[in-house]
């Protein structure tokens, strides 16, 4: 026998527990704290009793109530109620979409055109709410535009259970996020609301008939989400043409391959990883490792593709650097590189090139993929400062139109990466030689303390220097007033 109770409560358990036994063992019964009988009030469910102290109803679902009990305290009439008091708790128990479950962060993807959405709930459903209680939401088209639109789908559901099927009408669109809500409108057959509105977001397989764009992490709206991946980590993005794909399928991104690979043994990448540090130092170390996966949908492995696919990674600049990193890279020599895995190389891809806030380039398979900078090589921006040098001038000083100090030097700016300075006389013979690299000391800039390579001072003049990367160079006059 299940009670449900509105207002105070001053029925002790275990009168309760005593008149629920009688009142189920369908008898008439007194006692010095309660009378039990049989009450035979019609189906409505809106009958109730009340005393000083509470008010109780029931709810539908019997032809007659059960019994009624009375005593001083209290008067409980039962019907056909739903076992818990106050509060409801009618919740969604589990989720089922499809048959075969794939994950990424979180979210089922993967999903066929004609799958079937099952929600299994605590308890029975007014059936006459499911239409408004749970509603299918297209939370992103095809081509990874964002949108929020109610799909019309079906229901199926057996009032004698507690489970509701959903399809789509003919079927869910390829490629597309949905996400089926369950809200407070959906009631149970006591007429408790759900406790908490519920979100199942799902992405359909890939259709190969139309242009596909793949986006990672997935842009959720604000009610779902919950799952995704942080907004802060590197984003994908695949741009697949109609006809690249031989059948329906779906696409997997890992950000971190080297510990949560896919498909590539993450000792391969180690190493092409070492090699390219070893060619192009320090620089070419990865901004952004992406593992990118495509699979059929029987789940079989897709290598390659008909046609070139746009892809791209996202990074972050911070003043013309690419942000985060230890060792200061130009955002403006970041280059898309695939792993060559029969020889464990990076291959730079030539097309590629900054594109606002990703690099983005042609890719023909699917593979591992890394955004890596390296040494900035040119030297057409350098130049010295303050020209002309004059440290016990009228005007000398740090300031700007100044000119200079002994302790300040003169500043070569804007230089490359790593590079060469060579300062002349004018008659050719080398005066001094510096070494600039932006691993050590400022980043883009070299100061000459206006001394010769024998530690003296050179003389007052005009001096020709040149800087030199190992891709161009730059020459240049300075002038010394002492």
């Amino acid at each position: 026998m299940n009670f449900s109770f509105f207002g105070p409560r001053k029925m002790g358990a275990t009168a309760l527990a005593l008149a629920g036994l009688l009142a189920y063992a369908g008898s008439a019964a007194e006692g010095a704290d309660y009378t039990l009988t049989k009450a035979l009030i019609g189906a409505s469910g809106a009958s109730q009793v009340t005393s000083l102290d509470y008010s109780a109803a029931y709810s539908l679902g019997e032809d007659v109530a059960g019994t009624e009990s009375t005593s001083v305290n209290y008067d409980l009439l039962t019907g056909y109620l739903s076992g818990f008091f106050g509060n409801s708790n009618f919740m969604l128990l589990s989720t089922t979409v499809g048959t075969a479950k794939i994950l990424q962060d979180g979210m089922q993807v993967g999903v066929p055109l004609n799958a079937s959405i099952q929600l299994v709930f605590s308890g029975q459903i007014n059936p006459s709410t499911i239409a408004a209680g749970i509603q299918i939401h297209r939370l992103a088209d095809h081509l990874g535009q964002s949108e929020d639109v109610i799909v019309a789908s079906t229901f199926t559901y057996d009032p004698a259970g507690t489970t509701v099927i959903i399809s789509p009408q003919s079927v869910w669109q390829g490629n597309t996020l949905y996400d089926a809500v369950a809200n407070s409108n959906l009631l149970s057959i006591d007429g408790f609301a759900l406790a908490s509105e519920s979100h199942t977001p799902f992405l359909t397989l890939l259709d190969p008939h139309e242009e596909n764009v793949v986006l990672h992490p997935m842009p959720l709206s604000s009610a779902a989400s919950s799952v995704g991946s942080a907004a802060s980590a590197p984003s994908v993005n695949l741009d697949i043409p109609v006809g690249s794909l031989s059948d329906y399928s779906y696409v997997l991104v890992s950000k971190d391959p080297v510990h949560s690979p896919l498909l590539v043994d993450p000792a391969i990448i180690q190493t092409a990883t070492q090699k390219a540090q070893t060619a192009g130092g320090a620089y070419q170390t990865p901004v952004a490792l992406q593992e990118i996966a495509a699979y059929n949908s029987q789940g079989q492995p897709i290598p390659n593709t008909s046609n070139l696919i746009n892809f791209s990674i996202s990074y972050a600049d911070a003043q013309g650097f690419v942000q985060g990193m230890s060792i200061p890279v130009h955002s403006q020599t970041l280059s898309l590189w695939a792993l060559d895995t029969e020889h464990a190389l990076w291959v730079k891809i030539p097309a590629s090139h900054p594109q606002g806030s990703f690099v983005a380039g042609p890719i023909s398979r699917f593979s591992v993929y890394a955004l890596m900078g390296s040494a900035d090589g040119s030297a057409s921006d350098a130049y010295v400062f303050p020209v002309p040098w004059r440290p016990h001038g009228p005007n000398a000083g740090t300031g700007a139109g100044q000119t200079g100090t002994d302790s300040g030097g003169m500043t070569f700016s804007n230089l490359p990466s790593e590079c060469t300075i060579k300062i002349y006389t004018l008659s050719g013979e080398l005066v001094r030689q510096l070494q600039h690299s932006d691993l050590i000391g400022s980043i883009g800039q070299e100061t000459w303390d206006g001394n010769t390579s024998g530690g003296s001072h050179a003389a007052s003049g005009v001096y020709l220097y040149r800087v030199e990367s190992a891709t161009d160079g730059k020459n240049g006059k300075l002038m010394i007033i002492r």
